[in-house]
């Protein structure tokens, strides 16, 4: 992955890149915490994209091809403006910033998190998974 992902991070996050990459790891748990219904962790994140009708998305993310990306807007259609006011609040920027990371996060750790396109059982380790994003590690092949 470009670098891409640790310049808007740095535009939103304030600190240094270590702090960056906490206040993102620690967001990232949270979101990736969620339930939906009786699912959680990736599954509840591919069920909340289901639900808002993005579905291609995140199964693109999922699968083995190419990410297909999602835009600040739609981030804002699968998690409450009360999720995003509470996690952007936590990570001190604004919840406008915060779903433009979002944005470009998740297509990135779905990817990671999902090798040869399933979904895992138990939700990898999110540090390991953030070092290889933020030190713009190649990831896996498309």
């Amino acid at each position: 992955m470009s670098g891409l992902f640790g310049q808007i991070l740095q535009g939103v996050f304030s600190g240094g890149q270590q702090g960056q990459a906490s206040s993102i790891s620690g967001i990232l748990q949270q979101v990736l915490a969620v339930k939906d219904g009786d699912k959680e962790g990736v599954a509840a994140i591919i069920s909340k994209f289901q639900t808002a009708g993005l579905g291609q998305h995140v199964q693109s993310w999922v699968g083995t091809g190419e990410n297909t990306p999602v835009s600040a807007e739609q981030i804002g259609q699968v998690f409450s403006q009360e999720q995003l006011e509470g996690w952007a609040q936590k990570a001190g920027t604004t919840p406008d910033a915060l779903r433009g990371v979002l944005a470009e996060a998740l297509p990135h750790v779905i990817d990671h998190a999902t090798p040869d396109g399933q979904v895992p059982a138990q939700m990898p380790d999110l540090s390991s998974l953030l070092g290889r994003l933020l030190g713009g590690g190649a990831g896996r092949p498309a």
